[in-house]
């Protein structure tokens, strides 16, 4: 064989390596929570609501930011690849009932620990806390 047959037949091995192992570890993945998982989200999802419920700007961010991690928690438990929390949003799109009401959820997050000036209401909490539940119980976890 020449030096280019052997690139040929080198790569060629290395992409059939890199598709097998790609399903390997998709098949791999957990597919449901651990029980000590769903304990945790569980009574982490109490104490933010206990936060929610108090009222005041303060408690109603730290509610929806601790929505958000818990999500987030799930996601890399089931193994969902990417680097950022909406990277793994986007890798599972299909684990979700409502993905844009979670997307919005998400990006209100994001506004509220970007934007100092950034107010939530008392409904448009409970809206956002709403969507974050939902994508937990899609998730198995609550």
């Amino acid at each position: 064989m020449t030096p280019a047959e052997w690139i040929v037949v080198v790569l060629f091995a290395l992409v059939v390596f890199g598709a097998w192992m790609l399903v390997y570890r998709h098949r791999h993945l957990p597919r449901h929570l651990s029980p000590e998982d769903k304990g945790f989200v569980h009574m982490r999802w109490q104490e933010l609501q206990q936060h929610a419920g108090r009222g005041g700007p303060a408690h109603l961010r730290q509610a929806i930011v601790q929505a958000d991690t818990l999500v987030d928690h799930c996601l890399k438990r089931l193994g969902v690849p990417g680097d950022t929390f909406a990277d793994r949003l986007r890798a599972s799109r299909s684990r979700f009932s409502d993905y844009d009401g979670l997307w919005r959820a998400h990006k209100t997050r994001n506004q509220v620990v970007h934007e100092a000036d950034k107010e939530l209401l008392s409904f448009e909490t409970k809206q956002m806390l709403a969507k974050f539940e939902r994508a937990l119980r899609d998730l198995g976890a609550l």
